[in-house]
């Protein structure tokens, strides 16, 4: 997901915006009670930095990692490929930026879980709410009994070109509970599916759930130019 591509042509409110202003952060698809992928996978974390070729190191689970950022297009990066998790956690990801002057910010993600990740994407069958399905009552009050599901919303944003990150969020990376699950923008086919595999898997493993769908869309508006051309598509 380090690239997200999304060519729209529908004007539809956004909802949540993010502007790249040199500030020491994570993408903004990191967040607290995320799910990253568990072994044999490395799972990725990245962000920006105040300034290029500044050291970085990042912490978890008594690891440490260290890299440095670097300039991409106009805006600086870093990025760092962990080990591969085969604990779920819960675990605390501190990234530290250091300055030649010797002083230092630090960051941090709280409560992130270590195990599958799935992405959820689509058309309206996919886009449907839980809350607007037969018995999506019910699903919405026991939503709390599985807190090792976690969600997550993009939200439906167009673009002419591949983007680093998301230009938006509808649902922040959330623990399922009747309020996230209740949420407009928690897919139904989604959620199902993801609290199925979780309760029948002996490991009862942690499920991270990506929803990105956008109804009557076609597949040529989710690719790539250079698939496009590739493929003697012109739109």
């Amino acid at each position: 997901m380090h690239k997200v591509m999304k060519y729209l042509r529908i004007n539809l409110v956004q909802f949540v915006f993010f502007v790249v202003n040199g500030k020491f952060r994570f993408a903004n698809y990191y967040q607290d009670h995320m799910v990253l992928q568990r072994a044999p996978q490395k799972a990725i974390v990245w962000g920006y930095g105040d300034d290029q070729n500044v050291s970085i190191t990042l912490k978890m689970n008594k690891k440490v990692y260290d890299t440095k950022s670097y300039l991409s297009s106009i805006e600086s990066i870093w990025s760092v490929t962990l080990d591969a998790e085969n604990e779920e956690g819960p675990f605390q990801l501190i990234a530290t930026q250091k300055f030649s002057n010797g002083s230092q910010i630090s960051i941090s993600l709280t409560d992130v879980l270590f195990g599958d990740v799935w992405l959820c994407s689509g058309q309206s069958n996919m886009e449907m709410a839980v809350q607007r399905i037969l018995n999506g009552s019910i699903e919405i009050e026991n939503a709390g009994k599985y807190p090792k599901v976690r969600l997550f919303t993009a939200s439906r944003n167009q673009s002419t070109k591949p983007e680093e990150e998301l230009l938006g969020i509808a649902l922040n990376w959330s623990v399922a509970s009747p309020e996230s699950v209740g949420s407009a923008y928690t897919s139904a086919v989604c959620w199902l599916y993801g609290r199925m595999i979780h309760a029948e898997l002996d490991d009862r493993r942690p499920i991270g759930l990506i929803h990105t769908s956008w109804g009557g869309t076609a597949i040529e508006f989710w690719s790539p130019p250079q698939a496009l051309i590739e493929c003697g598509v012109s739109m």
